[in-house]
């Protein structure tokens, strides 16, 4: 794992790294420390992380800049800042996680281990995603795509009015920051679970679900008994 830390104050960041090779032991490949803004986004910029630890406030230069440009590639974000009253904020644009000062090993543990989860935890989950377009930032709210869809190392948004956008992050980079009422019905699929209308069953054990906007999309037998147990 390719951890990047950006942390104005050097032996804080000394300190977290010390605390994350504990914690990651062996799955860590490398470890680097930017203490300014600017820094850490010419590293991003030359090199591939796998997650960032973001402090808010950078020699009195806001966090949140490079935030809202991150949270739209291909690694998770876990903020670590005594700026606690952002955390709201920083959930709603696809942090995967938001450690307040004093932080501790366990709670950066918790962190870390939420990198596996099949879902955010309630109350910290997206309500925006954040896809770049060229040399923008388009921020789309969650309620207006209708599923999401495997493409590779990407997912494929696809929209309430059924255009598609292509999103940094893979379907199981995406799972960790959905709310719980998301699921994955398939392994190319993620789904509302309040969107679906009905489910169809077929010869063979198979199964799909039609969304209330008349889509139809495959379940695997892993997920059905989730789906019936809603009450569709």
């Amino acid at each position: 794992m390719r951890i990047l830390i950006v942390e104005d104050e050097r032996p804080t960041a000394e300190d977290i790294k010390l605390l994350v090779e504990q914690i990651l032991n062996k799955e860590i490949t490398s470890v680097r420390i930017e203490t300014t803004l600017d820094g850490a986004m010419l590293y991003l910029k030359e090199k591939p992380i796998d997650v960032l630890l973001l402090d808010l406030n950078l020699n009195a230069k806001d966090g949140f800049r490079l935030l809202k440009q991150v949270v739209s590639q291909s690694f998770h974000t876990i903020v670590i800042s005594a700026n606690i009253n952002r955390a709201i904020e920083a959930f709603e644009y696809g942090v995967l996680d938001f450690i307040p000062k004093p932080y501790s090993i366990e709670r950066l543990k918790a962190a870390f281990q939420r990198l596996k989860s099949s879902h955010a935890l309630d109350g910290h989950s997206i309500k925006y995603l954040s896809v770049k377009k060229g040399f923008e930032i388009k921020v789309i709210p969650i309620e207006e795509i209708s599923y999401f869809r495997s493409a590779n190392i990407y997912t494929e948004l696809h929209m309430n009015d059924d255009h598609k956008i292509i999103y940094d992050k893979s379907i199981k980079q995406l799972l960790p920051l959905l709310p719980s009422n998301y699921c994955r019905i398939h392994k190319s699929f993620i789904v509302d679970l309040e969107k679906i209308d009905s489910i169809q069953t077929y010869t063979g054990g198979k199964y799909r679900v039609i969304l209330k906007s008349g889509e139809s999309l495959p379940v695997s037998r892993k997920t059905i008994k989730q789906i019936k147990n809603i009450g569709v």
